[in-house]
């Protein structure tokens, strides 16, 4: 690989970003996962770290101006803004190709290449997706590839990790190979034979969730009224009530009364007014008149008012059992659900937002988050999202029910309560931290090994 063109590896680069990018929505050929990003190790071995960097930044370019579009939406009338963006993005990309580069020079071929590459990956990956102020932890490939059996053991990042070191494997040469080529089988059949739709018991809690964006105050409360009779729980999207109810009485009033009519519990996002202008995004749970619980949304939106970040993530205790009550943004991160797990959360109620105008492959894109964040901690979870995705997905990350994008509508299912604590819950969480800190120490080994080797032949000449 040493001997290979420049133009080679620019083909084998800009093929891996196009193929990654059809791992997610649009297309969303999640199963491509295993594979994309095969040509990009194949394109930076064994080149220096100037010129894996610069390969690097190509195909994060590519691979986040294509994934990331969406973001022309979002910002009406900055459409430009996707351009920084992508680099922001593909800087990080940047920084691992550098540090590749230099690992396959350093090792030339092998295990060490692949396992020093893959902790290096998943260590820029997580300041990316957990650190960085931008930070933003979607397009990974654990997200692509969907939850499966390592979802309650390592998580996200650790789906992300064995893909990475299958695919590192599979671009070295001799039984390396072969050995990357069985981890990545075995990757894709962890996510295809995982447990089917789980099955609920006699005594599930049925949850009614409401989509609609653009509906207020009664006339929202009152949509869940067809399907809220047969309901234990009463569920309204993210922003749902924009003013603070418990300081609007008619508002107050209509959810006591709405609650005490169906003999359900009401969980429905609103603000919690500090002064004038400050407030906590809020998931607010009544059960009649009465606040049995709020939670304050821990991770607020990038370039949004969306309010002072919370700082505890505690579950709600009720008559219909302890659940968790994370607010949309926050289950794009692993730490807020994980908390609530397990400090005795048995399901989660979820409140969500996505705009309609953000558009479908956004809608898509953030839909997948909540499915790892219910197989990671073994937990059904219910989301009720202003133009989608609502959804109800079971304890292995499989999506059993959902509305349609960008339509109104009431989605009823059941769910039940679970008491047990996943391995990650418990500890696999901490799987990508420590890669994150070896493979961090073992770049800057390599790199003051690097430069000391540089410093000695400068002085020796």
């Amino acid at each position: 690989m040493q001997g290979m063109n420049l133009t080679l590896r620019l083909i084998l680069v800009v093929a891996s970003a196009l193929l990654a990018s059809t791992v997610f929505a649009p297309l969303s050929w999640w199963f491509l996962a295993v594979v994309a990003w095969i040509p990009l190790f194949v394109g930076i071995h064994g080149t220096s770290a100037k010129v894996g960097g610069r390969l690097c930044l190509l195909h994060g370019v590519i691979y986040f101006g294509i994934t990331m579009a969406w973001i022309t939406k979002v910002f009406v009338g900055m459409s430009w803004a996707i351009v920084p963006l992508a680099f922001i993005m593909a800087f990080f990309s940047m920084f691992f190709g550098a540090g590749y580069a230099a690992l396959s020079t350093r090792y030339q071929k092998g295990w060490l290449v692949a396992l020093g590459g893959a902790c290096w990956w998943l260590a820029v990956e997580m300041v990316r997706a957990e650190i960085f102020v931008l930070k933003f932890p979607w397009m990974t490939p654990g997200v692509g590839l969907g939850p499966g059996w390592i979802s309650p053991v390592f998580g996200v990042y650790g789906i992300s990790f064995f893909i990475v070191l299958g695919g590192m494997l599979v671009a070295q040469q001799g039984k390396a190979r072969i050995a990357g080529g069985v981890l990545l089988l075995a990757m894709l059949l962890s996510t295809i034979l995982r447990p089917s739709p789980y099955k609920v018991g006699e005594d599930g809690l049925r949850v009614v969730a409401v989509q609609a964006e653009g509906v207020y105050g009664d006339n929202l409360i009152q949509m869940a009224d067809p399907l809220a009779g047969e309901a234990d729980i009463v569920l309204y999207p993210e922003y749902g009530f924009t003013m603070d109810v418990r300081q609007t009485k008619h508002l107050y009033d209509s959810f006591a009364e709405f609650s005490r009519k169906h003999d359900a519990l009401m969980v429905f996002g609103t603000v919690t007014k500090l002064d004038q202008e400050s407030f906590y995004n809020t998931a607010l749970t009544m059960d009649g008149d009465q606040v049995l619980g709020e939670h304050y949304k821990n991770h607020t939106v990038h370039f949004f008012n969306d309010g002072i970040a919370g700082t505890e993530a505690k579950p709600v205790e009720t008559r219909k059992g302890t659940f968790g009550t994370p607010i949309c943004f926050d289950c794009d991160y692993e730490d807020t659900v994980r908390q609530m797990t397990g400090k005795g959360a048995e399901y989660f109620i979820v409140p969500s937002l996505d705009a309609k105008h953000w558009g479908l492959q956004e809608h898509e894109q953030h839909a997948e988050l909540f499915r790892h964040r219910a197989a990671e901690n073994g937990r059904w979870m219910m989301v009720a999202s202003g133009s989608g995705m609502t959804q109800l997905i079971d304890p292995y990350g499989n999506r059993v029910l959902s509305l349609p994008l960008m339509e109104e509508g009431i989605l009823s299912g059941m769910l039940e309560k679970r008491k047990g604590l996943t391995f990650f819950t418990r500890a696999g969480w901490l799987f990508p931290w420590i890669v994150l800190v070896v493979g961090s120490a073992w770049m800057l080994w390599l790199m003051g090994s690097y430069y000391g080797q540089k410093k000695a032949q400068k002085i020796g000449s």
